[in-house]
């Protein structure tokens, strides 16, 4: 006498109906590797120095040496995006919004650290240098100012 062992299932298992955040996990998981890449790219790339020396009509001229660093904010930013995603896609019922919150919490992922890296970069160079020698600069700009 023999017996018949029921095939296991192959497929992969489909979302249900109740919360089909569960087959959403590869996903999950490759979004928090983008953001991790772009919080690095942003880290990496959002610096920048420039130094030179301003005179007045006096004799004696002032140098500084401005240096750009990344703003923690946009760290802050991403991560409250990537929390704020996770959040809705838990309590969506469809497979549809969790598939809508993960892909614009993607492009967000992306897109934030990528436009204030440039929007620091070119604010940075294109200021005034007079501006951060005779006012206070921005928090992410360090100044240092010597006297010749």
């Amino acid at each position: 006498m023999t017996t018949a062992i029921p095939p296991t299932p192959t497929s992969t298992p489909t979302p249900t109906s109740t919360n089909p955040v569960g087959a959403y996990v590869p996903e999950i998981i490759s979004l928090a590797k983008r953001g991790l890449f772009w919080a690095v790219f942003y880290g990496l790339f959002a610096r920048g120095s420039q130094g030179g020396c301003v005179t007045a009509t006096d004799a004696a001229a002032t140098c500084y040496t401005a240096t750009l660093e990344p703003s923690p904010v946009v760290w802050l930013a991403m991560a409250i995006v990537f929390i704020i995603s996770l959040s809705r896609a838990s309590r969506a019922t469809e497979a549809a919004v969790v598939t809508r919150v993960l892909r614009r919490a993607a492009t967000g992922m992306w897109a934030l650290p990528l436009l204030a890296a440039v929007i620091g970069l070119v604010a940075f160079f294109a200021a005034d240098p007079a501006a951060w020698v005779h006012t206070t600069p921005p928090p992410n700009v360090s100044v240092e100012i010597t006297t010749q």
